[in-house]
């Protein structure tokens, strides 16, 4: 979702965000069940390859588009802070193909609300909406591919819609990881009872905070699930990938505007609760920050006026190498080596997630022996190469087939 609309949306929401930051839900203890278990299923919905093409708005479809489509919510268990939670996916198949080579679509930022205006890029709540506004990427990347013929599967990631009481991990990718991997397994078991063959091959896609959820998704999947899924390349748009360059040069201008604070002091804020550091919050916020509504709802766009000067000397210096750590433990743009391809495309005149993200993991990555391919678009912002980026990662998809 483009920066501005994220900025109008906290201000035509903030009476709820109030309201909602102060409820909470109970809930009985789920019986246990294995990660990846479905729960439940239903088909939502279908269109056809016209109107596939009539909702794809950032590109033209027709040359790639071949088939209908049907799509189907699946709900699964999943961990969320070592209990069991049940949330959901949206899962695109292509009418009448046999083989289907699965891609995972992870979704950008979504402030976490449990209200309509919110839930209108939640990959579960699509419904054939055919609205520019509405559901950007499972229109323009998950139609778009389901209907060149891959079965693309869609998280919601826990702390939306059915999970909406629980805070989102936020660019904390190892509990992000969680429900995405076993969204997949679940996915993948689904389309064997439907009758596709059993195929561990595994294309990985995102945008923004899906940029990042998708090179972290490579990681982790070649190196805790390697028997249960190939990855055969990756192809991330505006990704975060270098997390600790990127905090510490908005640090490193405390008195200068920055309209994505918001969202990055979010980021700080689920780093911090998710992962073992859990450090107090009055050490590094300015303000009263006690959830993830309130980290989002930054008094100013100033860093010196969000973030105690300590915790930002901190951080900028190197001086407080706890969370200089934590920040690193989610950078994903060295030290590994990518089993399959990885494609990084990014606009170099992007305000929200710098250029120099897609830069570092090329050039970190590829020292690491990766087999890396960069896409610059010149002058290209946060919001403006979606299309690009959904055509090209198709056709660089098909040629790994």
């Amino acid at each position: 979702m483009p920066l501005d609309m994220h900025m109008k949306m906290l201000q035509l929401l903030f009476p709820a965000l109030l309201l909602l930051s102060s409820c909470t839900k109970e809930e009985d203890a789920l019986p246990f069940k294995e990660r990846g278990t479905i729960i439940a299923t239903s088909e939502v919905g279908s269109l056809s390859k016209d109107e596939v093409v009539q909702r794809v708005t950032e590109l033209d479809a027709g040359p790639f588009s071949t088939y209908g489509v049907r799509y189907h919510v699946i709900t699964y268990r999943s961990d969320y802070q070592g209990e069991g939670v049940d949330t959901k996916g949206l899962l695109i198949l292509p009418v009448g193909v046999d083989s289907v080579p699965l891609i995972a679509c992870f979704h950008g930022t979504q402030l976490p609300l449990d209200v309509p205006a919110t839930n209108n890029q939640i990959p579960s709540e699509y419904r054939g909406q055919a609205d520019e506004d509405q559901f950007t990427m499972i229109r323009n990347m998950g139609l778009f591919w389901a209907s060149a013929g891959y079965a693309v599967f869609m998280p919601d990631y826990v702390g939306f819609t059915s999970t909406s009481e629980k805070e989102h991990p936020y660019l904390y990718y190892p509990e992000l990881f969680k429900a995405n991997i076993d969204g997949l397994l679940a996915a993948r078991s689904y389309l064997t009872q439907l009758g596709h063959p059993d195929d561990n091959r595994l294309f990985l896609s995102g945008w923004s905070q899906g940029g990042g959820a998708c090179l972290s998704a490579h990681r982790f999947i070649q190196e805790q699930y390697s028997d249960r899924f190939t990855v055969v390349a990756s192809s991330g748009l505006a990704g975060p990938y270098n997390v600790l360059r990127t905090i510490r040069s908005i640090f490193e201008a405390p008195g200068e505007e920055n309209e994505g604070l918001g969202i990055y002091s979010w980021g700080v804020y689920s780093m911090n609760k998710f992962s073992n550091v859990k450090r107090p919050t009055d050490q590094m916020w300015s303000y009263p920050v006690y959830d993830q509504i309130s980290s989002v709802l930054t008094p100013s766009h100033k860093p010196e006026e969000v973030f105690i000067d300590y915790f930002l000397t901190g951080v900028t210096s190197g001086s407080d190498p706890q969370m200089v750590n934590l920040l690193k433990e989610n950078s994903f743009f060295e030290g590994w080596t990518p089993v399959g391809k990885v494609f990084l495309h990014h606009g170099d005149s992007d305000q929200l997630v710098p250029y120099f993200n897609s830069v570092d993991a090329y050039n970190g990555l590829t020292a690491a022996g990766g087999d890396v391919q960069l896409y610059t678009y010149p002058g290209g912002d946060h919001a403006t190469e979606l299309g690009n980026f959904s055509r090209t990662t198709l056709v660089d998809f098909n040629a790994q087939l």
